[in-house]
């Protein structure tokens, strides 16, 4: 990990209060965030894949993607998108800001938009994935969205992760796309019990009333 990165995520990690880019000190909920070693587990997937083009659902106080920039700014490669309408308001830019005190600006690239309408543009623009990290709203019905909308701009031979896994909404998307949506294979040993993968080994072929049971 570069000294700039790990400076900044020792930091967060630690907790207290932090710049935004309003230029004023916030305090950090400690709850939202991943722990090291599902950070780790992340990075060193993509820095395995090596992808074009990433994107990650949630930004936040940019843990995940403090992580996922540094891989790629060490393997030089790719490019990152972060979507997340709330970024500058809500998480008051604290994870904007963790960004470009790294110095990982290069290669990142927010959208402020709703998950739905940012997918939905990025499939009609034909900008496509090879990486999805889905940490977004933990509402099954959110998160299934947010599946079924980044299998619209991932590549086959992609992979997308789920955060969370120990949430039972969560834990149910699991099943549901291990059950119907056949065109994926589970990811195994991704090296933390909180994450879920799945690899695109095709396209959707379903009939159009298929349903299983999950």
């Amino acid at each position: 990990m570069l000294e700039t990165t790990k400076k900044k995520l020792d930091a967060l990690y630690a907790g207290g209060r932090h710049p935004g880019t309003d230029g004023q000190l916030h305090p950090i909920n400690a709850i939202t965030r991943i722990d090291r070693e599902e950070g780790e587990a992340i990075a060193r997937l993509h820095r395995t894949m090596r992808p074009a083009l990433s994107v990650e659902i949630g930004l936040a106080y940019g843990f995940s993607t403090l992580h996922i920039l540094d891989a790629m700014a060490e393997g030089d490669y790719g490019h990152h998108i972060a979507i997340d309408p709330g970024a500058d308001s809500f998480w008051h830019g604290i994870g904007l800001q963790a960004v470009r005190d790294a110095g990982l600006e290069r290669r990142f690239e927010w959208i402020k938009a709703i998950s739905a309408e940012a997918l939905a543009t990025l499939r009609a623009s034909g900008r496509r994935a090879q990486f999805v990290f889905i940490d977004g709203s933990h509402l099954f019905d959110h998160a299934l969205i947010d599946f079924s909308l980044s299998d619209q701009v991932l590549e086959v031979g992609g992979v997308i992760l789920l955060d969370d896994v120990w949430m039972p909404a969560i834990r149910r998307l699991v099943a549901y796309i291990a059950r119907n949506m056949r065109w994926y294979e589970r990811l195994d040993a991704i090296g933390h019990p909180g994450l879920a993968g799945f690899t695109k080994v095709g396209r959707d072929s379903r009939r159009w009333n298929h349903f299983e049971d999950f």
